[in-house]
């Protein structure tokens, strides 16, 4: 009896993350559909199917932290989640999953552009935005969307009182309260500047 039981509980939460992989299938298929992918290249694709699953995420969030024991992003495989939710994806909205897929030729390779600055804040939320003041006191603002050489000195905010470059690309991201693209300047690197 017990190992009916066990085995009932089991299939209900794998019917139930099965469900959640569904549902954020959906909302990154609606996210998709929302853009005009004409240019971009495939990180971009990527980049921008990255940010849709996570939009998806946050709408979903207590689901999504109940199929994954609490864990917080950092501890999840979202690489295997992101495949999981591309195969429901393939399953709801084949077309709009094949723009992503699709290889483009890189008529506008991305081009890295500097800034030298002093870091002045970190802003935290979902998508971490780090604040650069120029040395004619202007303030510009860059997204931190992933790992790149420099990020420990973001980690472990050893970049306090020190003039650093930041090597940045900018991405045009679709704004859905805006309801357009716009550009981002995404940081690529950083380090010591002079």
């Amino acid at each position: 009896m017990r190992i009916i039981l066990l085995l009932s509980f089991l299939l209900s939460i794998q019917l139930g993350a099965q469900s959640l992989n569904e549902k954020l299938a959906e909302e990154t298929c609606l996210c998709i559909e929302a853009i005009n992918f004409e240019g971009f290249t495939m990180k971009q694709k990527e980049n921008q199917l990255g940010i849709c699953i996570m939009s998806a995420i946050s709408k979903h969030k207590p689901a999504f932290d109940q199929a994954h024991n609490g864990k917080s992003i950092s501890e999840i495989d979202m690489e295997k989640v992101g495949e999981e939710v591309g195969l429901e994806m393939v399953n709801l909205c084949p077309f709009t999953f094949m723009q992503i897929v699709e290889e483009t030729e890189e008529v506008n390779p991305i081009q890295l552009k500097i800034e030298l600055g002093k870091i002045s804040g970190i802003e935290k939320s979902q998508f971490n935005t780090v604040n650069l003041e120029s040395g004619d006191g202007s303030l510009l603002k860059f997204l931190w969307l992933w790992d790149f050489k420099g990020s420990d000195y973001l980690i472990k905010n050893t970049y306090k009182g020190k003039w650093m470059n930041i090597l940045y690309s900018e991405i045009p991201l679709y704004d859905s309260k805006k309801g357009k693209y716009i550009h981002f300047k995404v940081i690529e690197g950083i380090e010591i500047g002079e």
